[in-house]
């Protein structure tokens, strides 16, 4: 991928967690992703979204964000498990050692909608 043409590139490290502290000549800069080194631009829809939810600068490329989000994920496997509540066999992404609730979808649907 060509580098971003851009007037400089930052660190993200450099970035102020502080929204208010951004400067608008942000969106002519390139940020240095914390985990790649791969440099992102920032447009104006986002940092007016950032601004308007008191949210920092993003410190992570957009692909590096995509893949932190997919390894937060059930692998895509699936279990036999009991149901918490009735106890039935049923088939889920949950390992047998997780510690979460599950039920089936009849008593999910009962506990849920009642």
């Amino acid at each position: 991928n060509p580098r971003p043409d851009v007037s400089k590139i930052i660190p993200a490290s450099k970035l102020p967690d502080d929204i208010t502290k951004i400067p608008d000549d942000i969106l002519n800069w390139a940020v240095e992703c914390e985990v790649t080194g791969k440099p992102f631009r920032i447009i104006k829809q986002e940092l007016e979204f950032y601004r308007k939810h008191n949210l920092p600068i993003p410190r992570r490329h957009p692909d590096q964000r995509h893949l932190d989000r997919m390894a937060l994920r059930n692998p895509r496997k699936l279990f036999e498990r009991k149901c918490d509540k009735c106890e039935i066999e049923i088939m889920t992404t949950y390992a047998p050692e997780r510690k979460e609730i599950i039920y089936c979808q009849e008593c999910y649907n009962k506990e849920v909608i009642g």
